[in-house]
């Protein structure tokens, strides 16, 4: 694991957007790891979060090699596919 990404524990879902959000430090700047949702029919936060923690390492994974590719959108997020 890369030292200077470390993974933190906070994950937000918003409803309306169907998006998950989950934030990584890099280098001491928090970005924001996205996840669009709407294929998983997550419909609460309690969903998302035991969605999300079933596949944390996974996703944190994902997050990990597009952020050291500097796969960064127009928004600085990092945009991830959501796993099933």
């Amino acid at each position: 694991m890369n030292q200077a990404i470390q993974f933190i524990d906070r994950v937000e879902f918003d409803e309306q957007t169907q998006l998950l959000t989950f934030y990584a430090q890099v280098s001491g700047l928090m970005v924001e790891c996205i996840v669009n949702a709407q294929n998983l029919a997550i419909s609460d936060i309690d969903e998302a979060k035991q969605h999300f923690e079933m596949l944390r390492f996974d996703y944190e994974e994902l997050a990990e090699q597009l952020i050291e590719d500097e796969e960064y959108n127009s928004a600085g997020q990092i945009e991830i596919r959501a796993l099933t």
